[in-house]
């Protein structure tokens, strides 16, 4: 299981050593944060080193997301489709609602004039989405044979998923746009990480046993995930 650490609303993966002698930290290619620590760091110790490096962490993630290709911010207006699992819903400005957004299992109703209307679909996203992926968390632990303690939806900020201490897996509200078999991918991917906490090669010996066809699916998501975002996430 892999060890993390959330600190400063960011989601850290930790990977001790005993060949280290002190603390590093990584921002990989794909946005993911990595603490380094010798085996035997204080949980408290690491929390306070890495705390006094946020401010070099926000920084590379901010030249990260403007490298980034761009996605074309959404403009709310009747017409505009937004994805939900691989499939495109469009949207409909109303005059009147009791709830600023809402679906109807055809379309996205907006109540016009709404403002902050990102945070209503990522809350909308994040309350549909935790129900549907506990369901598909269930069905696909089968082929693991383990079960996450808990799942969460939030905003992960350049993941998709992580697996948390005590059993936790947490999911990026933004992967609720994707495919299914994309999202079933990020599953399983966590999934496995219950079991091997690291990306050696037993982890992926136990997700092809798992999925059989990881490697496209992989190779999928990094190339034609951002045809479904509408939300950005660097991919």
């Amino acid at each position: 299981m892999i060890e993390t650490l959330q600190l400063g609303g960011l989601v850290f993966e930790v990977r001790r050593s005993d060949r280290r002698k002190s603390l590093g930290l990584t921002v990989d290619r794909g946005g993911e944060l990595v603490v380094h620590v010798p085996t035997l760091t204080a949980a408290d110790d690491m929390a306070g080193w890495v705390n006094k490096k946020l401010l070099w962490v926000h920084r590379k993630l901010a030249l990260k997301a403007e490298a980034a290709p761009k996605l074309r911010a959404p403009e709310y207006i009747s017409g505009e489709g937004f994805c939900y699992l691989g499939k495109r819903f469009q949207l409909k400005l109303v005059e009147k609602q009791p709830q600023p957004l809402k679906f109807d299992g055809t379309r996205f109703l907006l109540r016009r004039g709404t403002r902050a209307t990102e945070q209503y679909f990522s809350d909308w996203y994040m309350a549909e989405g935790t129900t549907w992926l506990r369901q598909r968390v269930e069905q696909l632990s089968q082929k693991t044979g383990r079960k996450p303690d808990k799942i969460e939806v939030r905003d992960l900020g350049f993941r998709w998923g992580s697996c948390g201490r005590n059993g936790v897996i947490f999911f990026n509200w933004k992967v609720l746009q994707l495919p299914v078999r994309l999202v079933d991918y990020v599953i399983m991917h966590e999934l496995v990480h219950l079991r091997e906490g690291h990306h050696g090669p037993a982890f992926w010996k136990a997700l092809g046993l798992a999925m059989p066809d990881w490697k496209r699916r992989k190779s999928d998501l990094a190339e034609k995930a951002k045809d479904y975002l509408v939300f950005g996430l660097t991919v």
